[in-house]
């Protein structure tokens, strides 16, 4: 009977790092996946917070009622979303880079070459900066939009209207992210599926 413990299978992802040769099964890979981005995930959220919090200046100065403090506070927190989310693009890549030969090794189950496994930092990072860029913009016209919605308050119309402004790209599609995308969704269909009977021009099927 296959062993799924967690401690063999983190020993093993851990000790292959730089070796993509033989093969990995599913259900060791995805194991493996979760052990690598679990812990970075929550790096992720706990950074996000850390960098989105206003200062404590900030924050007095929002509790007096003050309406230039609370759209200091706003703008400060957009400022920290957008750091957070430049430095997720680290995060994950790190993520990526820990995976590469665990996913060269799930790409040879299927009887697939190893360098597929070089679309998971090209997409991740494709997808991580289009999303840096949108939240950027984002954060750069949302004080003008705020004014408008000051100066017209309890139209629902126009704040849908406004959410649509914050959000619309002026660059056009970004296509990096989209191939990036359509990539990284192809290989995490291929990785999902089982591998190949028996052994393959990579070697013996995992035990």
């Amino acid at each position: 009977m296959a062993d799924f413990s967690v401690g063999r299978i983190s020993r093993r992802g851990f000790g292959r790092l730089f070796s993509a040769y033989g093969r990995d099964s599913r259900m060791d890979f995805w194991i493996f996946v979760a052990l690598v981005f679990g812990p970075l995930i929550v790096l992720q959220f706990a950074m996000q917070i850390v960098l989105a919090f206003p200062s404590m200046d900030v924050l007095a100065a929002n509790a007096r009622g003050d309406a230039e403090a609370s759209r200091a506070m706003f703008e400060s927190q957009m400022k920290g979303m957008v750091s957070a989310a430049y430095a997720s693009i680290g995060i994950f890549l790190i993520g990526a880079l820990l995976l590469l030969s665990a996913t060269a090794r799930r790409l040879h189950d299927r009887a697939r070459a190893g360098w597929w496994a070089l679309i998971l930092p090209f997409g991740l990072f494709a997808t991580g900066l289009g999303q840096a860029r949108r939240t950027a913009e984002a954060a750069e016209r949302i004080p003008a939009l705020m004014e408008k919605m000051e100066r017209q308050p309890g139209n629902p119309a126009s704040m849908i209207d406004w959410v649509a402004q914050a959000n619309a790209s002026t660059h056009g599609p970004d296509w990096p992210a989209i191939v990036g995308g359509l990539l990284l969704a192809w290989l995490a269909i291929e990785l999902a599926r089982a591998g190949t009977d028996g052994p393959n021009r990579f070697g013996p099927a995992p035990e």
